[in-house]
């Protein structure tokens, strides 16, 4: 009779642990990538893109899918959101002893605006991500794969990035 009490007690305790546990993760805001919910205001928009097949446009219709806003096409009381001149830019930052760069930086940067009609909903500006990474030279193949996660990684950081910029200008 005690072993089965002790048991129901332990079993108990630990349960009341992971509800804890799992309260206070959510509490703290956290969120497994890519599962951010943002919810915009806009049922609709248009969206005008410099190169509609690229990356960063394909992340930006399914992240604005997600929140639930249709992308048409642009019509008279549609607001349409611009996003243009996507730059990427890398730069030595650290070099190592050999006088070769060891450390680099990588900046994504785009240009956004939003008008609806004559109303600039999102007045013109340049959201920026960067990031740093340091270069194996005895793997260059391994570094380029680094590089283009860094990168993919960087877009999804823009696309929500622009995301809650949207959704601050709407409260």
């Amino acid at each position: 009779m005690t072993i089965a009490i002790s048991h129901l007690y332990s079993s108990l305790v630990r349960t009341a642990l992971l509800v804890l546990v799992m309260l206070s993760v959510t509490a703290c805001g956290f969120a497994l990538r890519g599962t951010e919910s943002i919810t915009a205001q806009y049922d609709s928009l248009a969206l005008d893109v410099d190169q509609p097949n690229s990356e960063l446009a394909r992340l930006l219709r399914r992240s604005l899918d997600v929140a639930n806003v249709s992308v048409q096409p642009a019509g008279p009381n549609a607001p349409v959101l611009s996003v243009r001149n996507e730059r990427s830019v890398s730069r030595p930052v650290s070099i190592n002893p050999r006088a070769r760069a060891a450390q680099y930086e990588l900046r994504l940067s785009v240009d956004v605006t939003m008008v609806q009609d004559e109303e600039v909903l999102l007045p013109p500006e340049t959201l920026l991500v960067e990031r740093t990474y340091f270069e194996d030279i005895a793997n260059i193949a391994g570094n380029q794969d680094e590089v283009e996660i860094i990168t993919a990684e960087m877009r999804r950081d823009l696309v929500n990035q622009l995301l809650r910029r949207l959704e601050a200008d709407t409260q």
